[in-house]
């Protein structure tokens, strides 16, 4: 690891242990990669935790760790394409641990391909993943802030958002789309106490990132990066944590990079 880009220190030595003491997180793709780990910071700083995603073997070990860390948690499958399983997994975690004050759309899809050889079905299942499954959860879980006096709503998206996405033009266009949701939730529902923010990562090494890419990141990516390392899911919760709780009380609409500066020119020295 380098002395320059260091490891991210866990959210633990970083934020107060109680700092988010008295809240409801629900995490979508909460089973793995960083939905998994945000989940688990979640409950490191005193927040009861449900995850959801379509994979029940993946939430199980995910929700025993969160009760191992004294909080209480909620498993849930849903696929967020359908907008009644929403609905019915929205209501399942009321019921066990009462309405979430932050949600964390953090379930996506995604797959390499040239535009010319993707097919309607392939657009479908990651536009309606990334785009419609934000939307669905953001409307099931924002009307339980809605009429509980607010909360923080949080989502994923990615820096292929913007610029272009070669061979990812489903999942970058839908991650376009999910900025321009937040930033509409954000100015619709600032009169009921709801905030709504992205987290855009770059190249995050992740079990579903290594496989989209064919096994393993591609080194000459790393020439791109004014850091000298890939992210890791740790890199992304600082601002996990931070837009979940009391400090982000006044942002709203905002758009945070992850990236090691991917998206910035490299420095000449």
């Amino acid at each position: 690891m380098s002395d320059a880009w260091p490891e991210t220190p866990p959210a633990t030595d970083l934020f107060a242990d109680d700092l988010l003491e008295g809240e409801v997180a629900l995490v979508t793709g909460g089973g793995t990669g960083i939905g998994e780990e945000i989940a688990k910071a979640y409950a490191e700083l005193g927040a009861d935790v449900a995850v959801a995603s379509r994979n029940m073997d993946h939430l199980e070990p995910v929700a025993e760790a969160i009760e191992q860390r004294g909080q209480n948690a909620c498993a849930t499958t849903v696929d967020i394409r359908e907008k009644e399983r929403v609905d019915e997994m929205t209501e399942t975690v009321v019921a066990e641990l009462g309405a979430p004050t932050v949600l964390v759309n953090n379930a996506g899809a995604n797959f390499l391909t040239p535009f010319e050889d993707l097919s309607a079905n392939g657009w479908r299942a990651v536009v309606g993943t990334i785009l419609d499954g934000t939307a669905y959860c953001t409307m099931s879980v924002g009307e339980e802030m809605v009429d509980n006096g607010g909360g923080s709503i949080i989502a994923m998206g990615a820096t292929n958002s913007v610029g272009g996405a070669p061979f990812h033009a489903h999942s970058g266009a839908g991650k376009a789309g999910v900025h321009n949701l937040m930033q509409t939730v954000a100015s619709e529902w600032a009169r009921h106490g709801v905030r709504a923010n992205t987290i855009a990562p770059g190249i995050i090494e992740t079990e579903g990132v290594t496989e989209a890419a064919g096994g393993a990141l591609p080194e000459q990516v790393m020439e791109e990066l004014v850091a000298d390392r890939f992210g890791t899911p740790a890199d992304c919760i600082p601002l996990a944590v931070f837009l979940a709780s009391p400090a982000s009380a006044y942002v709203t609409g905002a758009y945070y990079t992850v990236d090691g500066g991917h998206n910035v020119s490299r420095s000449p020295y």
